[in-house]
């Protein structure tokens, strides 16, 4: 074996190599230009008012639960298809996770499933919805928002996948135009890094404001005396580096790219695998998708997810599952008991879900080879 793929990679060139350099010159190597070049530039490509750069997308989705001031006595509603950060951010504040079962044609939350829920009567606080665009398939916010009646719900979407794709209605995902806050992922091995950090965009200014005090601390400052200040709340500090924000600059102006070939490469699988489930091909001209995930059966295979991967490992494919089932953590099932037998999508597609190689520097024969083993595994 010659050359591994991972599962997923960062792509970086000697541009975005440049930026950090030069960023290391500056006077301020944190809390500096770059980064809030980086948030405007964010705000405008997302077409936001606001973005609010953070160490990670995990304390950028804190900050956004901590701004919109979620409690216990609130509803929290998300996916069990999600990294943990998506609900650790509700429970670390109180709040209760309550799943909605998946759409298999997208991995999401399924909408007509969340409307049964929202529309139970509530004695008290009010709906947190946290919907996660999974893989880079955005949900259609509008038809999320509109169920929602009335106007105490708070919807903080989950972008850590998205960034670069679009809502059905053609706008931009982030955009927040139904919903109050919208949280991105730099990671190493999304669409677009920073190495690692996050970022908050809105177009409400009372959550800007709350951010940006979120992000440092809690600290207010006098408008009287620049050196006294207070501390308002207990937070964090949540700085993205200006090494992070020149990195984050530079892979942000190849984000079009970045979408075009990830599209390209999930035509390259759909055209070459056989005996696998993708997700449904009507999502994939507005998804810029940061995994490559595909539905096996297992058992009629006659052999264990396990066994497969060591296949492909061992024939130089890496591969990873997305995601176990959030209710399958101890640290949440201890708050939200067993209840896996309520979410028979979740349990189906978790049995035979797979991510294969997905990453910018791939070529069309990379995709040939890795194909060829996974379609061989298929037939033994």
């Amino acid at each position: 074996m010659s050359k591994f793929f991972p599962y997923a990679r960062q792509s970086i060139d000697q541009s975005d190599i440049e930026a950090v350099k030069e960023s290391l010159s500056q006077s301020l190597i944190t809390r500096g230009e770059k980064t809030l070049a980086f948030e405007e530039a964010l705000a405008k490509k997302v077409s936001a008012k606001w973005a609010v750069t953070f160490t990670s997308a995990t304390t950028g989705l804190y900050a956004a639960f901590q701004a919109a001031d979620v409690s216990s006595f609130d509803r929290f509603i998300t996916t069990p298809n999600s990294f943990i950060a998506t609900v650790a951010a509700g429970m670390r504040l109180g709040a209760k996770p309550l799943f909605v079962d998946i759409d298999r044609n997208n991995g999401s939350l399924d909408v007509e499933a969340l409307k049964e829920h929202v529309s139970m009567p509530m004695s008290r606080g009010r709906i947190v919805l946290a919907p996660v665009h999974f893989a880079g398939i955005a949900h259609d916010m509008a038809a999320i928002d509109k169920s929602l009646k009335g106007p105490d719900y708070v919807i903080i979407e989950d972008a850590a996948h998205a960034i670069g794709s679009n809502y059905p209605d053609g706008t931009p995902v982030g955009s927040c135009t139904h919903s109050h806050m919208t949280v991105f992922s730099f990671h190493a091995i999304k669409t677009i890094t920073a190495a690692e950090g996050g970022c908050v965009t809105t177009n409400d200014e009372g959550y800007y404001k709350r951010l940006l005090q979120i992000r440092n601390s809690g600290i207010v400052r006098s408008a009287s005396d620049p050196w006294y200040y207070e501390v308002k709340e207990i937070t964090g500090n949540y700085h993205m580096t200006e090494m992070q924000a020149a990195l984050g600059l530079s892979q942000l102006n190849r984000l079009d790219s970045f979408a075009q070939k990830r599209r390209q490469i999930v035509s390259w699988y759909r055209n070459r695998l056989k005996n696998v489930r993708f997700f449904d091909e009507s999502y994939d001209a507005r998804s810029c998708y940061h995994l490559m995930c595909v539905q096996i059966d297992f058992e009629a295979l006659g052999k264990s997810r396990t066994e497969f991967m060591k296949e492909l490992h061992e024939a130089g494919v890496g591969s990873q599952y997305h995601y176990i089932p959030l209710y399958r953590h101890p640290a949440v099932a201890k708050v939200s008991g067993d209840i896996a037998h309520n979410y028979p999508e979740m349990e189906g597609y978790y049995k035979q879900a797979l991510s294969l190689p997905l990453y910018y520097d791939l070529t069309e024969e990379d995709v040939e080879y890795i194909c060829g083993v996974i379609n061989k595994a298929l037939t033994k």
